[in-house]
């Protein structure tokens, strides 16, 4: 069992996990919503006691639509991975490992597993890629704060595969380019350059399926 084997039976236990849970969820949200219906107005003790049982049961219920938010976005991680071509986009390029750092290093380490990444990074993948593509690295966003003037800010590192990093420069271009905004030491006209350069290896048009973002 190599990286794609156990990443595709990893998205198959989570798919369950979630299907369960979604179901008991719901089936306890039909079981209260059915004994509520039954239970004669006296005994829930007038108003308070009717909007009490009314929320209880819209606690239940709204925990059971995340719920199903949840196993929808694991059935369609499923769904759209593809292990060969997993296989193929990682395979190893030069025996060292293609993960990005904060200084935009590449790792470096011996791959492993015939893919291009290192034992420490080979099990990383990215739930907000629309085809659940391996992590390639770690990535900046560009934002202006507005508050005193326009000053360009970075973002935490956060993971990105090759097509959540393409996106990521595009909304990075989007927002410098939507007002002038000044530099200073906490994001330099260097900082600037570095997050709005694709790697060369990712320099390609992207795929049509929308990235959504990690940062939301």
């Amino acid at each position: 069992m190599d990286y794609i084997d156990r990443r595709l039976r990893r998205l198959h236990a989570d798919h369950l996990f979630w299907e369960r849970a979604y179901r008991r969820a719901l089936s306890r949200t039909w079981i209260l919503r059915d004994r509520l219906a039954h239970i004669p107005p006296t005994v829930l003790d007038g108003i308070e006691g009717v909007a009490s049982s009314a929320s209880t049961l819209s606690a239940v219920a709204g925990r059971a639509a995340r719920l199903r938010r949840r196993a929808a976005d694991a059935r369609n991680r499923l769904a759209v991975f593809d292990p060969e071509r997993q296989r193929q986009a990682n395979v190893d390029v030069d025996g060292r490992c293609r993960y990005l750092e904060p200084d935009g290093a590449r790792c470096g380490s011996p791959t492993v597993e015939g893919s291009r990444w290192c034992a420490r990074h080979v099990n990383l993948w990215c739930d907000y890629d629309p085809d659940g593509g391996h992590a390639v690295g770690l990535w900046r966003e560009i934002w202006l704060d507005t508050l005193d003037g326009a000053f360009a800010r970075l973002t935490m590192c956060h993971q990105v595969s090759a097509p959540m990093l393409r996106a990521t420069v595009a909304r990075s271009k989007a927002a410098l380019q939507a007002e002038p905004y000044e530099t200073d030491d906490l994001c330099t006209p260097a900082d600037i350059v570095r997050w709005t350069t694709i790697p060369d290896e990712y320099d390609i048009e992207p795929r049509k399926n929308p990235c959504r973002s990690p940062l939301g």
